[in-house]
């Protein structure tokens, strides 16, 4: 009797595993969906379009700076190129192609992050009195360093990425003198703000966000070097930052 009861169990026993079974492939599914998660969508999308909204908002309530009418219309087009660079920034994380490979572990991406989002520590030094001329100097270079860097993003295309990614390597535009002219821009302009009204806590952002980008950099080089065989010989024909110097 205990032999046929056994038996009778057995069906029980089948469709429990195969629940089991569904629930452990579903569970695995889940877990896969979630790995393949684009973060940078779902946590800089959203950041960045705020952004955008601020700058698109500046832009249609012009100020006139104390400084006369010159510093109003460079710094209004700096605010047409900040609008444009969040705007590209938004569009290519949401049609770039998938990533190839991504760096591992906790550092590479704190330097990204820290990296993009260093420079708003700006915003909590006030600058010192600066001539006008100085400040229109300085708006210039914020706005040229500001023009290169949508140049560059624009050229990187579908490539972008924040934390050190492998997608295609990009060897146009200002990529074939320099590898990483999304970070010179950047920093050019970066310059350009502090040099409104330098103070030593506005220059050390400064030099915070550039051992930062020279960090990342590093991350990315070893990143592409690893998965894509023809990077060697680019790195070779290419200085990092500066044209033939570094």
């Amino acid at each position: 009797m205990e032999h046929w009861r056994g038996i009778s169990y057995f069906p029980v026993l089948l469709r429990a595993s195969a629940g089991g079974w569904r629930l452990g492939r579903r569970a695995l599914g889940v877990k896969v969906r979630a790995a393949n998660v684009d973060v940078e969508r779902v946590v800089l999308v959203p950041i960045l379009a705020i952004l955008l909204a601020l700058s698109v908002l500046r832009l249609l309530s012009p100020v006139e700076h104390a400084n006369g009418r010159l510093v109003s219309v460079l710094l209004a087009v700096y605010q047409v190129l900040l609008v444009a660079f969040y705007l590209l920034t938004v569009v290519l994380l949401l049609s770039r192609s998938p990533a190839k490979a991504k760096s591992q572990g906790l550092l590479p991406r704190v330097a990204a992050y820290a990296g993009s989002f260093a420079p708003f520590l700006l915003a909590f030094f006030d600058p010192s009195p600066a001539a006008t001329t100085m400040i229109v100097i300085a708006v210039l270079i914020q706005a040229g360093g500001l023009a290169f860097t949508v140049h560059a993003l624009a050229t990187l295309s579908r490539s972008f990425g924040v934390v050190p990614q492998v997608r295609t390597l990009v060897r146009t535009g200002p990529f074939r003198y320099i590898r990483h002219p999304l970070y010179v821009g950047e920093l050019v302009s970066l310059a350009g703000a502090v040099l409104v009204g330098p103070t030593w806590l506005r220059w050390a952002v400064f030099l915070l966000t550039a051992g930062l980008q020279v960090v990342r950099a590093g991350f990315e080089e070893r990143l592409l070097a690893e998965h894509l065989p023809e990077y060697a010989a680019y790195a070779a024909g290419t200085k990092r930052f500066i044209p033939k110097v570094y």
